[in-house]
């Protein structure tokens, strides 16, 4: 995947040149009175950004007194609850089963099972004829919805001026990488002289006072380049509390109040002389003692024994929101060839092993992990190092067998190519697998086999799958397209067919004989593949008969089962029995539900006088559909107006599971061309507001997005001004007589080659540039002839290149999309990508510097047999290329330099 490419680059890079440039710049009348219309806004824009920050500035300041004073009374004794120890405690097999062809096993299919939650222990029942089973009464299943953030740090907080005097750099080591953050060099002489509660407010008063804002900026980047979740966020602060203070309760109370900077609800608690850091998990965490404190558990993170006399307090600070998700749903970034190690695995009937390079940060930080349930090792990524190498091995292998045949070359990989030991005796203890682990460690039992299984069978198959447990056991079971002969079940009204990665040469349907009219509990995994039988069912729904008219853009799961989905459509398309038309020819909106068997249950259009789309969108838990909406118009629904701005604009959409509105707010900035302004809001389940804050900033460092708390409650954050193409309200005709591409791209790379930027990234910057414009189009004919005149030997080094450019043209930002289309329709392929007909992207500036292409369909990377939907390119002034690919967004990083001569 090293030398992923953006179809921006081979375009961009043929555009340099030392040629003349036309003075006579087209834009320049259109650009003047374009300016004098803004001046005006300009003025007014500082003046309101200077009240909000102000405004922010008091609030927070509020915020940090009011919790001091509480500190300072707020300590009350809590009782400790013993650490709970991972369910199933009945040993598992010592040696790994093997089936026997030649016993007479009775396969019989069980009728029903639904699916309930793990329950805190399980007792060996008493084995009974599966005839007289009596199916436990039905709970909802713990499904985990897949586009969960991979951080979730609160960024509402800007560096205050005058910060660098006091900024010094710390090289932190994160499991033998070292990450270089930066922190406010007062902060290593924080200390606590006495424990006891007004201590800990005058240490929250000191801790305020120091610019704590330069390590969360720093942090952020780290989290967010790395792709850390909550448990990457807490290590890293612990780490760095570690290297600035020498004493047990400083670290502690570091820790602890930079935690609560960044959002996250954690607390101190005392005994005698000594503080403890308290954590609340948004999952079950066993073997740690916790605190039971107003309906949530904190965890003890620094002993494996419950503290008596442990003194606490309930409320929480102000702008701390959130707990620590132990979720790992995003592909962690770390590359470092040298902080790798080999593994090898050997597939089925082949002699030569496969070699799989391992980070070893990556492994180190996943030991750290404590025990947790199983939808978190079932639910997590893998790196992409190992997927991609395992993959692109296994694909091969199993392409053009049916369903069974291929479970069967993955049963028959999972049987005879791991060692088999229990946990207890390779570890001492309970230790289920992430993914990556069952090639780093030498043994593995049932269910690091399942968490395996599952994953490849979900994503290589795109065959849904769930794990079973008995009391003693952990398998798979699959659903296959047609029936299969075998044990099998239904779960949520579809049928599942056990499949024992662990019982070894066992069939398809084959359940080992000591479970056999025992009754499994199932666990529901996310099955979030874009292979997945379900999401091509619903796709193939949506787009028969609408093909170039109809966009899906998102897609989640509720907790409920159902199947949230959004887009876009233009001109007239058909969905079920109803015919809906795009409002006067422009981009309208459109949000479905679909049950768990991929059935529509509702379609709604959201209709755009001018031009729309969708930011930020997720599911509530009882099956709500929440949308962060840029537009620009008006904007209405079932003939009712929702909003109208003339500028870009933001609208929090909240329908429920009938499709009716039950969140309806505008978010209305004017914001200049090239100024930001980020939004935090915070609403109830039924559309009650609880919080909306609105706050300048220079450098956003976060993208729009939509996140479900624990208590139901949902939480918008969004940037206005960030879309390229929205704010900026001069039509610009690339079409027209006197317009020339050519001349006005080497205008902008004139000014760019006065700023320090890469001398190939230069020509990108300046076609990007032009493509950030409304209106018009650049076709094939204009960038062969460009390619002609500025690198005339192009065509001969690059005959494949230079064909596929002819065969493209780009609508030139309509509303904020650039659309690419086709010649013929046809499908373009350039090196490793792919690219379709109608694909869609936007162009962003996340800060001054950087551009961000966010492709919003429609383009895939990888190689003949593997490919992956790619979600974005991040390029640098410096020539670097950050690629982000797949549902686990796994990164790349590329240099130009590297790919270009």
């Amino acid at each position: 995947m090293k030398r992923l490419l953006s179809l921006f680059v081979f375009i961009g890079v043929t555009l340099l040149s030392t040629a003349q440039i036309d003075q006579d710049d087209p834009f320049k009348k259109m650009d003047d009175q374009y300016n004098a219309r803004m001046a005006k806004m300009n003025q007014d824009y500082e003046a309101t950004m200077k009240r909000m920050q102000e405004e922010y500035d008091a609030r927070l300041k509020a915020m940090n007194q009011a919790f001091k004073k509480y500190l300072k009374k707020g300590f009350t004794e809590v009782e400790p609850t013993e650490e709970k120890v991972k369910p199933v405690e009945v040993p598992k097999p010592i040696d790994q089963p093997v089936y026997k062809p030649d016993k007479d096993i009775e396969v019989k299919p069980v009728d029903k099972l639904d699916p309930i939650k793990e329950p805190d222990r399980v007792d060996i029942p008493e084995k009974r004829d599966p005839v007289e089973i009596e199916l436990p009464a039905p709970v909802k299943p713990d499904v985990v919805i897949a586009d969960a953030a991979a951080f979730s740090i609160s960024p509402i907080f800007k560096v205050p001026a005058g910060s660098e005097a006091y900024t010094q750099d710390v090289s932190i080591d994160f499991f033998g990488s070292q990450a270089s953050l930066v922190v406010d060099k007062r902060m290593s002489a924080l200390t606590i002289k006495t424990v006891k509660p007004a201590a800990f407010a005058g240490y929250w008063d000191d801790f305020t006072g120091t610019y704590y804002q330069v390590y969360l900026e720093s942090l952020l980047k780290y989290a967010e380049d790395k792709n850390l979740n909550d448990w990457g966020i807490y290590q890293l602060i612990d780490l760095t509390s570690r290297q600035l203070h020498s004493t047990a309760n400083g670290r502690t109370m570091w820790t602890w109040a930079m935690l609560n900077q960044a959002g996250y609800q954690a607390k101190i608690g005392y005994s005698g002389s000594t503080v403890y850091l308290l954590l609340p998990f948004m999952q079950e965490v066993y073997e740690k003692p916790f605190y039971n404190i107003d309906g949530s558990n904190f965890y003890l993170m620094s002993s494996k024994k419950g503290i008596k006399n442990m003194m606490t307090y309930t409320k929480d600070f102000g702008g701390a929101t959130k707990k620590v998700d132990l979720h790992l749903p995003f592909a962690l970034n770390y590359t470092d060839e040298r902080n790798t190690v080999v593994r090898k695995t050997t597939l089925p009937n082949e002699t030569q092993p496969l070699q799989l390079k391992m980070d070893k940060t990556i492994m180190a930080f996943l030991n750290s992990y404590p025990q947790t349930v199983n939808t978190v090792y079932l639910n997590a990524a893998m790196s992409a190092n190992v997927k991609e190498a395992l993959y692109e091995h296994i694909q091969p292998r199993i392409e053009g067998k049916n369903e069974t045949q291929a479970v069967t070359y993955l049963l028959d990989y999972l049987h005879n190519s791991f060692e088999y030991k229990t946990d207890r005796d390779q570890f001492n203890r309970e230790k289920m697998f992430f993914p990556d682990e069952i090639f780093y460690y030498p043994y593995s039992d049932c269910e690091d086999r399942t968490v395996l299984f599952t994953r490849l069978v979900n994503e290589l198959l795109g065959l849904d799958a769930i794990a079973i447990t008995y009391f003693s056991h952990m398998a798979a079971a699959v659903s296959f397209s047609g029936p299969v002969e075998g044990y099998s079940f239904l779960v949520d009204g579809r049928r599942y067919t056990i499949t024992d990665p662990t019982y070894i040469n066992a069939p398809i349907g084959s359940v080992m004989p000591e479970y056999e009219g025992y009754t499994p509990l199932a666990i529901k995994i996310n099955n979030d593949s874009r292979l997945n039988n379900i999401w091509q069912i619903i796709a193939r729904s949506l787009e028969n008969g609408n093909e170039g008219n109809i966009v899906i853009a998102d897609r989640t799961v509720a907790e409920n089962g159902k199947m949230m989905v959004s887009g876009w459509f233009i001109n007239d398309i058909t969905i079920g029995s109803n015919q809906y038309t795009a409002v006067g020819g422009t981009r309208d909106l459109w949000f479905a539900t679909f049950d768990q068997g991929g059935s529509l249950e509702w379609f709604k259009p959201v209709n755009c006088s001018n031009n729309g789309f969708t930011q930020a969108f997720n599911a509530g838990k009882e099956g709500n559909v929440y949308a962060l909406i840029n537009y620009t118009g008006t904007i209405s629904m079932d003939r009712r107006r929702l909003g109208k701005s003339e500028q870009a604009a933001h609208l929090v959409l909240g329908l429920s599971g009938r499709a009716q509105p039950i969140l309806n707010e505008t978010i209305d900035f004017k914001v200049p061309e090239g100024k930001k302004l980020a939004f935090y809001g915070k609403y109830k389940a039924d559309g009650t507001k609880i919080d909306l804050l609105s706050f300048p900033t220079d450098k956003i460092s976060f993208e729009p997005k939509i996140t479900i708390d624990s208590k139901n409650e949902v939480v918008v954050r969004g940037v206005v001004g960030e879309i390229e193409g929205l704010t900026k309200d001069v039509p610009i005709i690339l079409s027209s007589a006197e317009f020339s591409a050519e001349g006005q791209i080497e205008s902008y790379m004139r000014a760019f080659e006065g700023q320090d930027v890469n001398r190939h990234m230069v020509a990108l910057f300046s076609t990007l540039k032009l493509l950030s414009q409304n209106g018009g189009r650049i076709s094939g004919i204009t960038v062969r002839n460009l390619m002609n005149k500025h690198n005339p030997d192009f065509y001969k080094h690059n005959p494949d290149v230079y064909k596929s450019l002819l065969s493209m043209q780009f609508v030139i930002n309509d509303g904020g999309v650039v659309k690419i289309e086709t010649y013929k329709e046809r499908n373009v392929s350039l090196f490793s990508m792919k690219i379709k007909n109608n694909s869609n992207l936007q162009i962003t500036r996340p800060n001054d510097d950087n551009y961000h292409i966010k492709f919003l369909n429609g383009v895939e990377v990888g190689k003949a047999i593997i490919w992956y939907d790619l979600n974005s390119i991040t390029l640098l002034p410096d020539g670097n290329m950050v690629f982000d690919y797949d549902t686990d967004h796994t990164r790349r990083n590329v240099s130009i330099d590297e790919v270009i001569n």
